[in-house]
């Protein structure tokens, strides 16, 4: 017994041991199961709070939206009278809203165009057929009007203050589902996509087929675009919608309302990106603005002083961050009024004073005497002045013309046989024999910006490196 007792007495011991460290490890469990669902709870309430509520933004916005229908016109055959006639049948559908008390829409041009007849169903369901009072398809902009007064429209919004990653929602009728509502944020601005007028907000909201001319709206619930295009291979919403800024859509429609016509500004040059390579040969820390490669005889640019070279930085107050920008700020400024360009020509700062035009027609450059003999040898190239069959196919007037290319600083810069040369170093050449002076004046080693214009596809400074 005595030699038991103790065994008996251990076990029990160990018994109560393990029940209380069991006790202990059940009420650690719960307390951290407690703790995790209390963590939990204040990390959902965290993130809710961090996240955006659409709920008030919608109800205010929507009743401001518009789905909008078209019919077109067919010619039909009458299988028993062979004589043809007309109907009707449906056409494209989108989305719009509305912008004036008193009737006025805007939608897509490309919803529109081509159409026979035009119908705008408001939020409370009434359908109302609607008048094109214009369209400008270089914006692909639209203005509608319907007969209905007292509607409700949507506050316009500031697109210069809304910055990259601000949430932003778009309402409209993807493939005819009325009002839908989808978000994302604001991926970038200024983009290019084809069209020149058009410095399009990229965003991620889901944009499909039948959203194009509905709001992209901020979280002030002011419409800072016009919903218009997706980037997809499969023709449905892939993260890359783009909307037309609505303070550029808004300049279009005064001018459709009061004249019917969109009058652009023109200023008269070809223009190119600044890379890294040339901003560096041009003098600049950092690439940007755009470099002008050619100016057009007797163009607004022309008559202020522009020259092939020149690389614009700002005009007036609004900087042009990089080339596609160029267009965008010339194009929003009337024929007669006047601008400050900041240039920077060579290594020096200038601002010159240009009076905006508008393109009335091809500009014809004027002829000027050429020498016609005579061929130069220059870092694996040759070179001669341009023959008078490729003047009066090209109108290209001055430059010398690249006959042959082998191995060498032409070749490694991109140029080939066909190209012309009009300037190196910032210096334009009429012939060889200004070429001649101007690659003699060269320094022995470097990069130099040489502007080559390939008949057909016009002219680029490429850099050209000189060992």
């Amino acid at each position: 017994m005595s030699h038991l007792a103790p065994i008996t007495s251990l076990s029990y011991l160990s018994y109560r041991s393990n029940a209380f460290i069991k006790s202990k490890n059940s009420y650690f469990k719960s307390f951290l199961a407690l703790l995790s669902i209390t963590l939990f709870s204040f990390s959902q309430a965290s993130i809710s709070a961090q996240l955006p509520d659409f709920v008030e933004l919608v109800e205010k916005s929507q009743p401001s939206v518009v789905s909008i229908s078209t019919t077109v016109k067919v010619r039909q055959r009458n299988f028993f009278s062979r004589r043809p006639s007309s109907g009707s049948s449906r056409g494209p559908s989108g989305s719009g809203f509305i912008i004036s008390k008193d009737g006025y829409v805007i939608t897509n041009n490309h919803v529109v165009e081509g159409v026979d007849k035009v119908f705008v169903r408001l939020h409370n369901g009434n359908d109302l057929e609607a008048e094109i009072v214009g369209t400008d398809a270089e914006t692909d902009i639209a203005l509608l009007k319907i007969s209905e007064k007292n509607l409700t429209p949507l506050e316009i919004g500031d697109v210069e203050s809304t910055k990259v990653g601000s949430w932003v929602v778009a309402i409209g009728a993807p493939f005819g589902y009325e009002q839908t509502v989808t978000a994302g944020i604001v991926s970038a601005k200024s983009r290019s996509v084809g069209e020149q007028y058009i410095p399009y907000i990229q965003t991620d909201v889901a944009i499909n087929p039948g959203n194009s001319g509905g709001p992209l709206i901020d979280m002030n619930g002011k419409v800072i675009g016009i919903n218009s295009k997706i980037l997809s291979t499969s023709g449905g919403s892939n993260g890359l919608s783009f909307s037309i800024p609505i303070d550029l859509a808004m300049d279009v429609v005064g001018q459709l309302k009061d004249d019917g016509i969109v009058v652009r500004g023109y200023l008269g040059v070809n223009y190119q990106e600044v890379s890294y390579e040339l901003a560096k040969s041009f003098g600049l820390k950092r690439s940007r603005g755009a470099l002008i490669n050619h100016v057009a005889p007797d163009s607004p640019a022309d008559k202020a002083g522009l020259k092939a070279g020149d690389i614009v930085l700002k005009i007036n107050k609004k900087a042009i961050k990089n080339h596609s920008e160029l267009p965008f700020v010339v194009g929003r400024y009337r024929p007669g009024d006047s601008v400050k360009m900041h240039i920077v020509r060579g290594r020096d700062k200038l601002i010159k004073k240009v009076t905006i035009g508008s393109r009335t027609g091809e500009q014809v450059a004027s002829n000027s005497e050429l020498p016609k003999s005579g061929k130069v040898d220059w870092l694996g190239a040759e070179l001669k002045n341009i023959p008078d069959e490729i003047i009066k196919r090209s109108n290209i007037q001055n430059g010398v013309m690249v006959t042959r290319v082998e191995q060498g600083a032409v070749a490694d810069a991109g140029i080939r046989e066909g190209d012309i040369i009009q300037s190196v170093q910032l210096s334009s050449t009429s012939n060889l024999i200004e070429f001649k002076r101007i690659i003699e004046s060269l320094p022995k080693s470097g990069s130099v910006p040489v502007l080559v214009n390939r008949p057909g596809s016009g002219a680029q400074y490429v850099i050209l490196d000189i060992d």
